[in-house]
C-alpha cells in the first residue's frame, strides 16, 4: 500500500474527528443552558509529536445536568487549572456528555473547525491534483 495514501487517511480522519467534535461544542455554546462545575483532575501526556518535551495539560471537570445527572468530560485547552477550580460549563440538556464545554466564547470550537476545514481541503487539493503519487517516490 503506497505510504502516502495511508498519510492523507490519517490528516482526513483527524480533521472529521476534530470538525465532528466543533459541531457539538458550538451545539453546547449556543443552548444557553449553563452549570457551575469543578476541575477534578489535571494529568499531562505526550502531545502527538511524541517528544517527551512536548506535554500538554488535560483536565477532567464535572458538573450536574438539569437533570441531576452527574457528568464529565476532558479538556485539552491552553488554559490551566489546578484541580479545584471552579468554571462554568455550557451544554445541550439533550446530550450533556457529548456536548460539555467550558463556557465562554465558542471562538476556540470554532478555530479548531477552521483548521479542520483547512486540513481537510488540502487533503482534498492533494488528491485532485495527484500530489500523492510522488510525495514519497
Amino acid at each position: 500500500m503506497n505510504t502516502s495514501y495511508v498519510l492523507i487517511g490519517v490528516v482526513a480522519l483527524v480533521a472529521l474527528r476534530s470538525l465532528g467534535r466543533t459541531a457539538q461544542q458550538l451545539r453546547g455554546a449556543r443552548s444557553g443552558v449553563s452549570a457551575p462545575a469543578r476541575c477534578i483532575s489535571v494529568y499531562e501526556r505526550d502531545s502527538a509529536t511524541g517528544s517527551s518535551n512536548d506535554r500538554r495539560a488535560w483536565h477532567v471537570f464535572a458538573f450536574t445536568a438539569q437533570n441531576g445527572e452527574w457528568v464529565e468530560f476532558q479538556d485539552g485547552g491552553n488554559r490551566r487549572f489546578i484541580e479545584g477550580a471552579r468554571v462554568t460549563v455550557r451544554y445541550d440538556p439533550a446530550d450533556p456528555k457529548r456536548t460539555a464545554t467550558l463556557a465562554g466564547s465558542p471562538r476556540a470550537a470554532l478555530t479548531e473547525g477552521a483548521v479542520a476545514l483547512v486540513l481537510t481541503g488540502l487533503v482534498l487539493v492533494m488528491f485532485l491534483t495527484g500530489f500523492p503519487e510522488n510525495l514519497f517516490s
